[in-house]
């Protein structure tokens, strides 16, 4: 009998070779544009840099979180960005190189890469500027109340509600029609008791949906990285293959 492990990992691989595909989508944004890779004018190798003498702030990790928070800093603080992978690996913006580049994941400076979880289950993670949200299959989903409400702290929630929107009116799609297979599985759903019929919408909620895309209708994937775009430029720098070997406390504060 197969263990909970292997189960998970073969519905895994099983919802990987059935991954919905848009047939058209519209979005807040020109429905049809092309990646912006505008932030590469502060972006650059770690190796051929020199930073300033100090940052306000130092992000470790430029992936679905390092991306929007160095960005959101940015307007008020200087900000140094690091990043062990590459700036822009061209594949990853195809839909249609989804698998490719899963299966090549370890290949050199490919942009994923598989470990091993504390489970023993064989995953692949993001190693390239915007992190998962450049290898991703594109579902893009606002978190649900409970997250908030047990958190532990007070949230600001107008405020969340700014963060949401801006984060859709950069690079979410949502979409207009659903082709076959799309309809037959929402279809089937409903008919198995994911109920209610919760249309489309980016909230989370009971039932069965249509969420958002970061994949546009020509199959472009806009990813987080994207968000550095409404960045200061003069008070971001962003380094790749940056790697940090540990970091110096002193008291409350890290040194560096």
């Amino acid at each position: 009998m197969m263990n909970f492990q292997t189960i998970f990992h073969n519905i895994f691989l099983f919802c990987l070779l059935l991954r919905i595909r848009l047939q058209q989508v519209n979005c807040s944004f020109h429905h049809d544009s092309p990646p912006d890779s505008g932030y590469l004018r502060f972006t650059y190798e770690a190796t051929d840099f020199s930073p300033a003498k100090a940052y306000d702030y130092i992000i470790i990790g430029g992936g679905t979180a390092g991306c929007p928070l160095a960005a959101t800093l940015s307007e008020s603080y200087s900000v140094l960005l690091l990043e062990r992978g590459s700036s822009l690996n061209k594949s990853v913006l195809y839909e249609s190189n989804f698998f490719q580049t899963l299966l090549a994941a370890n290949d050199n400076d490919s942009p994923a890469q598989t470990f091993i979880s504390e489970d023993g289950l064989q995953i692949v993670r993001a190693r390239i500027l915007g992190g998962g949200s450049m290898i991703n299959g594109g579902f893009y989903s606002r978190a649900d109340d409970y997250s908030y409400d047990n958190a532990g702290i007070e949230w600001d929630m107008r405020a969340v509600e700014r963060a949401y929107e801006w984060v859709e009116n950069s690079i979410v799609t949502h979409p207009a029609r659903l082709n076959r297979f799309q309809t037959s599985l929402f279809n089937g759903l409903l008919e198995s008791g994911v109920v209610p019929d919760s249309g489309f919408t980016f909230d989370h909620v009971q039932g069965t949906k249509i969420g958002g895309s970061t994949f546009n209708d020509s199959g472009i994937r806009h990813g987080a990285v994207e968000l550095l775009n409404n960045a200061n430029p003069e008070n971001l720098d962003v380094l790749v293959h940056a790697m940090v070997d540990r970091v110096i406390f002193s008291t409350f504060n890290p040194l560096g």
